[in-house]
């Protein structure tokens, strides 16, 4: 294994191999880099380096994100792309649960590899932020598919997403400061 080195100014680590003349986030001189020791262990820092929460997350955000905007269009601007933006709503609503889901499985065994267990204080913030996001997501699309997406149904269904919003939002907030954070060891 290639011996590991970190920038003083903003703690990027990486290979000394790859380093350059300056630092890849920053940008400052190379000699600003001291050595670096990864306390983890190489299967689990294999397995973090998978990516595999940060890249699963981004699909509900996106979706989440978007659905409040897809809504309000049908609402207020009901003869833009009528039925096809009506289509592209709907679909959204209802792959939405499921993305969450994915989020959420990808989300624990992520923090089980950081930090070993599920009871850190902002690991527990975000599971039970990210089970509302499932319960708000799950009865959006229930409700679609129960009284559709005519009249008043728009409205539960902005209602409905802009609190699963809330919840991503709140998400990406705690999950920011989890970054960096990672328990030693094997």
């Amino acid at each position: 294994m290639s011996a590991l080195v970190r920038c003083k100014a903003c703690n990027y680590i990486m290979k000394e191999s790859a380093l350059g003349e300056v630092c890849p986030a920053c940008g400052v001189k190379r000699k600003v880099f001291e050595p670096y020791e990864d306390r983890v262990s190489a299967r689990r820092r294999f397995l973090l380096d998978l990516d595999s929460h940060p890249i699963l997350v981004h699909f509900p955000q996106a979706l989440v994100s978007m659905l409040p905007v897809l809504v309000a269009a049908n609402l207020w601007l009901p003869s833009l792309y009528g039925p096809e933006l009506i289509v592209v709503t709907c679909f959204t609503v209802l792959v939405l649960p499921f993305s969450v889901m994915g989020a959420i499985a990808s989300g624990l065994f992520d923090a089980k590899l950081k930090f070993k267990k599920l009871s850190p204080p902002a690991v527990v913030r975000k599971i039970v932020t990210g089970s509302l996001l499932l319960v708000l997501t799950t009865a959006n699309a229930a409700f679609l598919c129960i009284f559709g997406y005519e009249g008043t149904g728009r409205w539960i269904v902005l209602a409905l997403a802009l609190g699963s919003l809330g919840c991503a939002v709140l998400l990406g907030v705690v999950g920011k400061k989890l970054i960096p954070a990672i328990l030693p060891g094997k």
